[in-house]
């Protein structure tokens, strides 16, 4: 049924959403403590190509 894909696909894009927030809040707690730069980071973090490009789009921002 069509309702229930889009409250799946609803679902999905939320969570993906509130992951990338708690990423983005790693990421910043992660540079002010070893003062480091957003790819060391990520690299410390160790989080995906598309997690990145996600996150460079937040911080271009």
């Amino acid at each position: 049924d069509k309702e229930i894909e889009k409250m799946c696909n609803l679902g999905e894009m939320i969570e993906r959403e509130a992951k990338q927030a708690k990423n983005i809040e790693h990421l910043q707690n992660v540079m002010h403590e070893l003062q480091c730069s957003l790819e060391k980071a990520m690299d410390i973090l160790k989080l995906t190509d598309d997690e990145r490009k996600e996150i460079k789009k937040y911080f271009q921002a």
